[in-house]
């Protein structure tokens, strides 16, 4: 698992853990709403815009960069 730490654009969600590929929590708010997102990026770096299928199945870009990523047990 990896936490994804967004760029604080003033959007009300800052933090994604990603397992295999999905969200699994999305902090501080709006987790009905990210978690089951499905992200493509395999290689997830700083700065990078993820590519992701929400879980109503919109393929889109997300629009908050990635500020960086902490690896989980």
């Amino acid at each position: 698992m990896k936490t994804v730490h967004l760029v604080d654009e003033g959007q009300d969600f800052l933090e994604w853990d990603i397992e295999d590929g999905k969200v699994v929590a999305c902090r501080p708010l709006q987790g009905w709403l990210w978690e089951g997102t499905q992200v493509h990026n395999t290689d997830i770096q700083p700065g990078d815009i993820l590519d992701i299928t929400t879980p109503r199945g919109r393929r889109t870009t997300l629009n908050h960069p990635v500020e960086r990523v902490e690896e989980k047990g």
